[in-house]
């Protein structure tokens, strides 16, 4: 039976991840081990916006690391593709980890400055040619490290979407073509966590700071997904998860030690939800087709206007992806390179591969005005 371990934090975080890996009950890192922490830096958020992996938590794996007698601890990270290129280095130095790194005596990399492996031909859901970074082949022990949360295209993203941390910058777009949860399971078969970590220290509803651990990437995310009152069943990344034998998704298969899951679950609102309730005059087509490059600034700039309580004066419709379905006498918002039409050019658009926030976040507060 697969083991999860959900565990309060208290104010000694600390002890609160010993006692979170330690709970699984089998060693995680042995003397001498070179290690690798993946956490989730895909962009330069404030750590406490649960949006990133906290860097308490990230400094608290890494004594762990440390203590049990690591030679060599290294924290990594390849950010998500609506980073510039230059500016991938601030996912670490904004955010409190490049400083944790350096009080530890650690090294804090960016995969894109090193080596990748390239594999081909290895799905019809994943690209031609991919690479991953060759730090997760040469480690000891690989600790995936993610942030507990919601995505607009695949319900959550946790342990197992995680390691799409580890493609090369250039690669991470064609991973969401044709199907990006297959190609994330057929990217877990390829590199497979010694433990997973999720961190769930910023969650309110939840009434209290969580982390959830466990060798089992799949079970990990289960618990995650149910915490977060989502059903595991209903997300296809878990299911095919389980499906290829990465780990187990039936909740009453799964050994969780520790807290009681029924009295710390609440509902959160999905993405679309959320964006739904804000603006109901707004229509998304696309998102399918679509990477996260131009998927989650659009989100996120949606998300920051309805959270300031902008209102939309009349219908919008927002097309992103290739070729994309751009319908006539209608307002409209093409995002990014990729939403091209070939006759007349029809509406406003936001160019750019990926496109920049504050400029998406300047035309929808015209469109949404208009």
């Amino acid at each position: 039976m697969a083991k999860v371990s959900l565990t309060r934090v208290g104010k000694n975080l600390y002890a609160a991840v010993v006692k979170a890996i330690d709970e699984l009950g089998q060693p995680v890192i042995a003397p001498g081990d070179c290690v690798l922490i993946k956490p989730n830096l895909v962009n330069p958020e404030a750590p406490d916006s649960g949006q990133i992996t906290n860097h308490r938590v990230i400094e608290a794996v890494a004594r762990y690391c440390l203590d049990r007698g690591a030679a060599r601890v290294i924290i990594g990270e390849g950010p998500g593709t609506y980073n510039q290129r230059a500016r991938l280095k601030e996912c670490f130095t904004r955010t409190g980890v490049s400083e944790v790194a350096d009080r530890l005596g650690v090294e804090w990399v960016l995969f894109d400055d090193y080596d990748y492996r390239t594999f081909r031909d290895v799905s019809d859901c994943t690209p031609e040619e991919f690479r991953v970074t060759e730090f997760v082949f040469n480690c000891d022990k690989l600790i995936n490290l993610p942030v507990l949360k919601t995505h607009y295209l695949t319900t959550v993203t946790l342990s197992m979407k995680n390691l799409k941390g580890c493609l090369k910058w250039e690669d991470k777009p064609l991973f969401h073509q044709p199907d990006l949860s297959r190609a994330v399971v057929e990217l877990n078969k390829i590199v497979r966590p010694t433990v997973n970590i999720i961190d769930a220290t910023n969650w309110k509803q939840a009434g209290a700071r969580l982390l959830i651990a466990s060798s089992d990437i799949v079970a990990a995310d289960t618990v995650g997904c149910a915490l977060m009152g989502i059903d595991p069943a209903q997300v296809r990344m878990i299911t095919l998860g389980a499906a290829a034998g990465l780990g187990e998704d039936d909740i009453t298969r799964i050994d969780i030690i520790g807290e009681e899951l029924k009295r710390l679950k609440f509902k959160v609102k999905l993405p679309q939800e959320e964006i739904q309730h804000y603006f109901p005059l707004l229509e998304i087509t696309g998102a399918e087709r679509a990477c996260s490059g131009c998927l989650i600034p659009l989100i996120s700039a949606l998300m920051l206007l309805g959270e300031r309580g902008v209102k939309m004066k009349r219908p919008l419709t927002i097309c992103l992806g290739k070729n994309p379905q751009v319908p006539e006498h209608k307002l409209c918002l093409l995002v990014g390179d990729c939403a091209e039409v070939k006759e007349k050019e029809l509406g406003n658009k936001v160019t750019g591969c990926p496109p920049d926030r504050e400029v998406i976040l300047g035309s929808l507060v015209q469109a949404m005005a208009e």
